[in-house]
């Protein structure tokens, strides 16, 4: 999603538009390693010095709430931002705990499986696959 349909996607969902908002996206597009409001902060901070933690947090959440971004949080303590709210799956190192997209149609296809409770209404899905990266599978090879 582009700025211009980032302003309108707000105006959509009745959010003001506001210089934070967009400077806050702009720097989470720039990001494909799911970065977190800390992360972001320290980025739009150079170009914003006044802005505060506590605005970048509250919008990162508004933001997620209407589905304008993605939180990602499925394996830490700290939550952590996409700025693709399509749906789509993970690939999550345990140990760097970096997050990388996987696009996959045969993960999209997946049904509802059998033995959900009847009264459980599913609204979304993502599929997660927790393991150890390239770059920390050779560190760990190295130091052995």
């Amino acid at each position: 999603m582009g700025r211009d349909e980032f302003i309108d996607a707000c105006k959509q969902v009745g959010l003001n538009v506001t210089y934070q908002r967009i400077a806050i996206f702009n720097k989470l597009m720039e990001h494909t390693d799911h970065p977190s409001a800390d992360d972001i902060y320290k980025e739009v901070r150079q170009d914003y010095p006044t802005i505060s933690l506590a605005t970048v947090y509250k919008t990162l959440e508004t933001l997620a709430k209407h589905d304008l971004i993605s939180k990602v949080t499925y394996l830490h303590d700290i939550a952590r931002y996409d700025g693709t709210s399509e749906a789509h799956h993970h690939l999550v190192c345990i140990k760097c705990k970096k997050i990388i997209d996987i696009d996959s149609n045969a993960l999209d296809a997946i049904g509802i499986p059998a033995g959900v409770p009847g009264n459980f209404r599913i609204l979304n899905y993502r599929v997660q696959f927790d393991g150890i990266c390239e770059s920390c599978e050779s560190a760990s090879t190295e130091q052995e």
